[in-house]
């Protein structure tokens, strides 16, 4: 390096460490640290909190103690146990299978999440129309397990919102009644928001394909910020399950938390939440949650909505006295990141661990039974499904419909030497209706899921009547229905084959 080279590197050190001092921060290491925002000393109002769980049974105890996690969270933050609605089932922490009676822990090692939580809306309450109620600030159903808290907050006030549950394209489940669809929950928050109901909303959902809850319908001009455990084609993931490293005590055979979810937990534990703003806090949970990067065991943490509100503390969402602990380590669990399992196999691995744990030989048969269980009403709902979808193409008005409106795409549609029973038909059936089942159809990347969100509902209610209630794995199949709603196929038409292959009806699983 020449003396002019050597000059101006010493002098750009020298610049850099200069700015760091100004700011209060340094440079080291070829890095330049900088601390995070201040809190805003100008903010008047208060913190609100509402949290959900929209699961229950013990094979999804990890939604549960996800949530209950963050309540501890933003308690030991100082934000108000009347500032916070928790909406979970409760039937974890007197379950028979159970075997800490009255606790729930999210991590192995880790402290009793249940201990000292406020429960506002339980059981038969936890609804997806009383959630919206609460959300809407309205009031909510009077009904047993509930204490009518609702989201009273203000022009003036900042709002934390938090899901975990299983979901699927465009929708997120409940643990009674319908599902939650995405038009219903953004129509609620932009409400809320253009009626002065928050200073600013910050929402954390997770759930598979929960990215198709905000993509194109959150809007970018409102004072709301969203971010989610995947993107809208992908499962998220559960941890701290059975077999896995880190496990569970041995005690256990269900998953004891989300990979999504305990990232922003544990982060928001270990960090100083005063100078982590939400962005960083976006940052670490989107390496952690994705594996390192490598997405082999993990899904693309997204964001949404007024990104600009990222730059604030996190401490502004969840609790001003978040401060950290020191020396603590703030980034992968472990080297090469940790066991994960995607949501939906989370359960199968549950009902395997009970199996194959199990003491005599009734206790084996009756664990066998229930996995055999659960495995043939996946399969029926999938086969069902692909039946119908391929019994549609060979409707005459159907197929005219598709090769109009997708006529200059890719997509593969039978021709008319595929209709009909043949063997030749048979073998080019698997790929054309898995294009409806597994993808969406040829459009724009950026556009919400469904174009016709009535047409969806419509859709999924004209199944369920036909064929049994979608539970929380069929319910992936809303991406099917979305399919057929964007390529103008009608309701009806669904309604009547869904009879033909559902006569009589599927058993709920």
């Amino acid at each position: 390096m020449t003396s002019q080279g050597r000059l101006a590197g010493s002098l750009l050190l020298l610049c850099l460490s200069l700015i760091a001092t100004a700011y209060g921060g340094r440079y080291s290491g070829g890095v330049l640290n900088l601390p995070g925002p201040p809190l805003d000393e100008n903010f008047e109002g208060d913190v609100w909190a509402l949290l959900i769980a929209g699961s229950a049974g013990w094979g999804n105890y990890r939604h549960q103690a996800d949530v209950l996690h963050a309540y501890q969270i933003l308690r030991h933050g100082g934000v108000p146990e009347e500032n916070i609605i928790t909406m979970v089932q409760d039937d974890l922490a007197k379950n028979f299978m159970n075997p800490h009676p009255g606790k729930i822990y999210n991590k192995p090692g880790g402290p009793n999440v249940y201990k000292d939580v406020t429960l506002d809306y339980t059981g038969a309450a936890v609804t997806a129309q009383t959630f919206l109620q609460v959300l809407a600030g309205k009031k909510a159903p009077k009904v047993i397990g509930s204490t009518g808290k609702i989201l009273k907050s203000g022009p003036n006030d900042r709002v934390f919102v938090y899901f975990a549950d299983h979901g699927a394209p465009g929708i997120l489940g409940m643990p009674n009644g319908a599902f939650l669809y995405a038009d219903q929950l953004n129509e609620v928050l932009t409400a809320k928001s253009e009626q002065g109901g928050f200073k600013e909303l910050v929402i954390y959902i997770e759930a598979c394909e929960s990215g198709s809850i905000f993509q194109g319908v959150l809007s970018d001009s409102l004072n709301i910020y969203a971010t989610t455990a995947s993107n809208a084609q992908e499962s998220s993931w559960g941890t701290y399950c059975p077999g896995m490293a880190p496990a569970p005590p041995e005690e256990f055979n269900t998953c004891l938390g989300d990979l999504y979810s305990v990232a922003f937990l544990e982060n928001s534990e270990r960090a100083d939440l005063t100078e982590e703003t939400l962005e960083k806090q976006y940052e670490l949970v989107r390496k952690r949650t994705s594996n390192n990067y490598t997405y082999n065991m993990g899904s693309h943490v997204m964001q949404f909505g007024a990104l600009s509100i990222d730059e604030e503390p996190a401490a502004d969402y969840l609790g001003e006295l978040n401060t950290g602990v020191e020396g603590a380590k703030n980034d992968l669990f472990a080297e090469g990141g940790m066991g994960a399992v995607p949501q939906r196999d989370a359960d199968l691995l549950h009902l395997w661990t009970a199996y194959s744990r199990a003491g005599t030989p009734s206790e084996k048969a009756a664990a066998l039974a229930a996995l055999d269980a659960e495995v043939d009403a996946r399969n029926r709902v999938d086969s069902t499904i692909r039946s119908s979808v391929w019994a549609m193409l060979q409707q005459p008005a159907v197929l005219a419909q598709l090769q109009a409106k997708y006529a200059n795409t890719n997509l593969l549609l039978p021709s008319e030497q595929l209709l009909g029973n043949s063997a030749e038909a048979s073998q080019a059936q698997a790929p054309i209706v898995e294009q409806f089942v597994s993808a969406p159809l040829p459009r724009d990347e950026n556009l919400a899921l469904v174009d016709d969100w009535d047409c969806l509902r419509a859709m999924v209610a004209a199944w369920e009547d036909s064929c049994g209630p979608l539970d929380q794995y069929g319910m992936k199949h809303s991406r099917t229905f979305a399919n057929l709603c964007n390529a103008g196929v009608p309701v009806a038409t669904l309604a009547r084959t869904a009879d033909g292959q559902c006569s009589p009806a599927v058993p709920a699983s």
